[in-house]
């Protein structure tokens, strides 16, 4: 959705200047203007606006004077710089004093709403990002799913998106990843906020007991059943029930699944009654179920049924900064539950995490942090903190391939830096799966430069 603004058009020629103000009107955009720098002065005291598009040259003074005050009044004011050919060098400088954009002269009028339309992105994310900081620092988060990579924004978007709708969702990705906070989020998200959130791990619990759980047993249904339970489908009536590793259900009850998402009916074990139920269905797996489908563990109809909205969860060290937001966001709330004092994370232990492939997902980062607030209590996070395994492979490669000299005549320097360079290589290879991207950015290669040495020194998955 395209976003409005309150502009300000800054411009002394006033053929363009109305050509420019129409054109941002017809984009929906609120446009006052100004033919010089005393009445855009006069403006900014009058009124807060979101972007300012100014020409570098007013008859009564500078634009790069006009954008040091614009922004001396409002530091998050945006502006888009109107300059001619011979005065680039001006719009670098303005760049340089806080300006986002510019545009050389002559130039169409769709260009600077194009122009206007990703500031005012950039501009929104940059606002979103700071308000999740500030929600870091005070140990909340209202979107729960937290971090500021583009996967995890657009799953926010999603979220607010799917609020009101009833589809079934599937969400997918490894253990770890934060599945249950977004079905949480999405029940959050919408009309169903205020009913009851149900979840239920359905690999935790054995088979012979998992299908009371879910639909309740009737009294006498089974030995030991001394009295009537109501199970978590109709606990959750009205509300959102939340199917974690559906994917380890077993054949039987997928049948007795499939039939509640087609009539919204079932019954507890032991009754012939059906109990009709108003319920939302988020499921949730870390399987590929179509590989299990292929493999006949998982039904075909019923996963249909789930797969209605599709989301899957990246792993944790596909994040890139994220990482280190969780780990702030951990430390801020262990410091309160644990009465501790860790400060912050050094630059080294940050490069360490950072590499890492956090098998372990978000869960793992978490006690990790735990773990330390709770030994530590003070100073900051060091690589010393660290468990062995969190080791950079390449430190333990190098290790690994230490060379007492005094134990040789002469050595094939040549052949030996080869044999290091293809075990690094492979070892950095099985990490990521044989991914060559994230293989060659954890080598700090060029993809193609390893995509040459793989081929050149015959390197394949064993």
């Amino acid at each position: 959705m395209k976003q409005s603004a309150y502009m300000l058009l800054v411009d002394d020629d006033e053929d363009l200047r109305d050509t420019l103000q129409e054109t941002l009107e017809m984009a929906k955009h609120h446009v006052t203007t100004a033919a010089n720098a005393m009445r855009a002065k006069d403006a900014m005291e009058n009124a807060k606006f979101d972007v300012t598009v100014l020409d570098i040259r007013l008859p009564d003074g500078s634009g790069l004077d006009l954008l040091k005050s614009l922004k001396e009044s409002d530091p998050d004011i945006g502006v888009i710089l109107i300059t001619g050919y011979s005065e680039v060098d001006s719009a670098i400088q303005a760049i340089e004093l806080g300006a986002d954009d510019f545009l050389k002269k002559p130039f169409e009028p769709s260009e600077l709403t194009i122009r206007v339309e990703e500031l005012l992105k950039k501009r929104a994310l940059k606002q979103e990002n700071k308000e999740l900081k500030q929600e870091i620092r005070s140990g909340q988060s209202e979107h729960g799913l937290m971090g500021q990579c583009d996967a995890i924004h657009r799953l926010r978007e999603t979220a607010l998106m799917l609020g009101d709708s009833d589809s079934t969702v599937l969400i997918s990705g490894e253990s770890g990843t934060g599945k249950e906070v977004l079905a949480n989020m999405l029940h959050k998200s919408g009309s169903r906020a205020d009913k009851p959130f149900v979840s239920i791990n359905c690999g935790a619990i054995p088979e012979e007991l998992l299908e009371s759980e879910l639909f309740g047993h009737v009294k006498g249904a089974f030995t030991g059943a001394i009295r009537a339970r109501m199970g978590r489908f109709e606990a959750a009536n009205g509300g959102t029930i939340f199917l974690d590793e559906i994917g380890d259900m077993s054949p039987k009850l997928q049948v007795k699944l499939l039939r509640v998402l087609q009539e919204r009916t079932f019954e507890p074990v032991g009754s012939h009654q059906s109990i009709h139920i108003d319920v939302r269905v988020v499921a949730a797996t870390h399987r590929d179920l179509e590989e299990e489908i292929e493999q006949g563990r998982f039904r075909q109809d019923l996963y249909y049924r789930l797969n209605v909205i599709p989301l899957m969860l990246p792993a944790l060290h596909q994040r890139g900064d994220d990482v280190i937001l969780l780990t702030e966001y951990f430390l801020n709330s262990f410091n309160k539950l644990k009465n501790s004092q860790i400060n912050g994370v050094s630059d080294r232990c940050k490069e360490v995490m950072m590499r890492y492939n956090w098998p372990g997902n978000v869960r793992e980062l978490q006690n990790l942090v735990e773990r330390v607030t709770t030994l530590k209590r003070t100073g900051e996070i060091d690589v010393e903190d660290l468990p062995s395994r969190m080791l950079d492979t390449g430190e333990r490669a190098v290790q690994g391939y230490s060379l007492d000299v005094e134990q040789h005549d002469n050595i094939d320097f040549k052949g030996i830096v080869d044999e290091f360079e293809s075990h690094l290589i492979t070892s950095a290879l099985e990490r990521f799966n044989w991914n060559k991207n994230q293989a060659a950015k954890f080598l700090c290669m060029n993809r193609t430069t390893l995509v040459e040495k793989i081929k050149k020194k015959g390197l394949a998955p064993a």
